[in-house]
Order: C-alpha cells, then structure tokens, then sequence
C-alpha cells in the first residue's frame, strides 16, 4: 500500500478549504472569524480509506467574532478593506495566512481538525494612505482604561434598559480612534 503527496483536487479544493476554515473557526476562542480570501496551496496525502489535507490559506479577519460562532461567508469583512482596496480610506485591518491540516475517513466522509497555526499582521496604515480621505482611523493598543470605559458603558446599558439578563466585559479585542 503505496502512500504519496499529491496536489488536491482542484474541483474540490475550494470547497474543501471552506470546511477546514470553518473547522478552524470555530476551535478558536478569541478574535475574529477568518474569511477566505485565496487558497494558496493544497496538498493531498491518501493513507488506505482515509486522507490528509494540507493547506495554506490566506485570510483576512470579518467582522463576527468567533464567540458568534457564525459560518466566515456569512460574516462582512469590515468596510476598511473593500474602501482601501479601491483607495478610498485609510485604516488598520489584519490579514494573515493559515496552515491546517484535516483528516477524512472515507468511510465518514466528515473531515476532522488534525492541526492549524495562523499568523496575522495588520497591514501599516501609511501602505493604505489615500490623499482624499476625509478621516483617518487608527486601530489601538487596547489599555486598561478602554476595559473600564467599555465597563461603565454596559453598566449603564445595563441599568436603563429593561433586559432579563445582564451583560459583562469580558475582552476588548479592538479599539479604534
């Protein structure tokens, strides 16, 4: 029983990718849902009844949250990077690319997370800088100052509001000026 690696299915592989990127979403616990933006590499390894995809993607962060737990192409990628791409404002928004690795039992047909490492970085705003822009936005560090002002927000949403449930901070993944 001869096992290679072999270039995936280019029929497939789209569809394929979307299921481990959906996989890798919803492993993860904090930030913000993947959206595929371009497979960059696919390989294929067939052990007996069962394969091993190895992909790199590249990806850019939605709108959604994780915590959401909402499929990626169902989430809107923030309006910084359909308006830098056409040059029309400047802001900070991360993309990045993944490596993940899923094992299918042919007998399942379900693939399985077997591993994934994603490395993100937002691009420079100076890269994005547009000459018209009428306002420029800043993505920053997030301080204990913004935890509490984010607090104090939901307190008094809290105490105006008529909710059966309460709300709570508990993580400021983005501050933006």
């Amino acid at each position: 029983n001869k096992t290679s690696i072999t270039p995936a299915d280019c029929n497939t592989v789209e569809t394929d990718a979307g299921v481990a990127l959906d996989l890798v979403n919803r492993h993860r616990r904090d930030g913000y849902v993947f959206g595929l933006i371009r497979v960059a590499d696919a390989q294929e390894l067939h052990i007996g009844n069962s394969s091993v995809l190895y992909l790199t993607l590249d990806v850019l962060e939605t709108e959604c949250s994780v915590l959401s737990r909402r499929h990626w192409e169902s989430c809107e990628y923030s309006d910084t990077y359909s308006m830098a791409s056409n040059g029309t404002q400047a802001e900070s928004y991360d993309f990045g690319q993944c490596k993940i690795i899923t094992y299918t039992s042919q007998l399942l047909k379900k693939p399985q997370l077997y591993g994934f490492n994603c490395t993100l970085s937002p691009v420079p705003p100076d890269l994005l800088e547009c000459k018209d822009c009428p306002v420029k936005v800043e993505i920053l560090e997030v301080t204990e100052q913004h935890k509490n002002t984010a607090a104090k927000a939901l307190e008094k949403f809290n105490s105006e509001g008529n909710h059966t449930n309460y709300f709570d901070v508990d993580k400021v993944e983005k501050v933006v000026s």
